[in-house]
């Protein structure tokens, strides 16, 4: 057997970089499938409550979220007189609670209509009155499914 020896003048092929942008915008639509953005901005300030027995919840389209609190930069006078109710992008009162959510009803599908779920994001320190007249809003405006949003309890190193 004989083998050949390489001319010296010979030079190595290059890399090929055609499928380079392939594998670049496959990335790039990768990371804009997985990447949730924040839709709607929060003006309400608020720490959730800690819970024992908690379940997660899937994010649907037919879900709407009433975040209950303090409004962000406004943290003078008695903390019970500034609580408000944000719907969307916006602060509602109780009273007009109910047609924001007919509202919002509208914007959706027929099927979705009848599946809205409403996710409340409540400060631990609102006073439970303030939650009960949002449920009886949302009972006015036919939303019966309601969940309510908390972090896990830390469990104590002992137990």
């Amino acid at each position: 057997m004989r083998f050949e020896r390489r001319k010296r003048g010979r030079r190595l092929p290059e890399l090929n970089m055609s499928s380079l942008p392939d594998l670049i915008f496959t990335v790039l639509f990768f990371f804009m499938l997985v990447t949730t953005m924040r839709s709607v901005p929060q003006k309400v300030k608020f720490q959730m409550p800690q819970g024992a027995e908690l379940s997660n919840h899937r994010k649907q389209p037919n879900t709407l979220y009433l975040f209950i609190g303090t409004p962000i930069g406004k943290m003078n006078g008695n903390p019970k007189d500034t609580l408000m109710v944000q719907a969307g992008d916006q602060f509602v009162s109780i009273d007009n609670l109910p047609a924001r959510i007919e509202k919002m009803k509208c914007e959706l599908l027929p099927d979705e209509q009848e599946d809205l779920v409403v996710m409340l994001k409540i400060d631990e320190n609102v006073p439970m009155e303030m939650v009960t007249k949002v449920k009886q809003a949302l009972r006015k405006a036919g939303a019966y499914k309601v969940h309510y949003s908390a972090r896990k309890e830390k469990t104590k190193p002992g137990k």
